[in-house]
């Protein structure tokens, strides 16, 4: 059962950041010729797509394992019932990180965006050239409170295009 359900969830994952980057792609496509700098520059960090892969790829393993533990008939319905509740809060924080990080590319026209719930924050890291002002912060702590809670420590970092 968790080898059928880790490539369909790798799947979506890639699919889902191929989608923002194509959407980014289109919205910024204009006639003007490519130069040299232009094309070694991605609007995607590999970076952020690392640690997003790395990070769905935990969930999956944790969402296989509460499977298999399901599977296996030891559990109480108490318990099932819990495990389950479990994957789905698994499964809905991966959709509102990336939920956030569209939003956020969006509205503010970043050039990537990685939003992680660790155990004490949640990371939002802007791949851009400029600084963030207090009143941005706010605004994006605002975002974020939205989607995962008002009490949800959030931490906003900065990664230069020029690293």
């Amino acid at each position: 059962m968790k080898k059928k359900l880790r490539l369909p969830i790798l799947l979506l994952a890639v699919v889902i950041m191929l989608s923002i980057f194509y959407i980014k792609e289109a919205s910024n496509n204009n006639s003007d010729p490519v130069s040299g700098d232009d094309l070694n520059a991605s609007s995607l960090n590999p970076e952020f797509t690392e640690a997003r892969l790395l990070s769905l790829e935990e969930a999956n393993n944790e969402i296989d394992e509460l499977e298999a533990s399901i599977a296996a008939g030891n559990l109480t319905a108490v318990e099932v019932s819990n495990t389950t509740a479990k994957i789905q809060e698994l499964k809905n924080i991966k959709h509102q990180e990336a939920s956030l990080e569209a939003t956020l590319i969006e509205m503010n026209s970043y050039d990537d965006v990685l939003v992680l719930l660790g155990e004490e924050a949640l990371v939002i890291d802007i791949y851009t050239e400029d600084e963030i002002t207090v009143s941005k912060f706010v605004e994006l702590a605002r975002l974020a409170k939205g989607s995962f809670g008002s009490d949800t420590v959030v931490k906003v970092i900065t990664t230069s295009m020029n690293e």
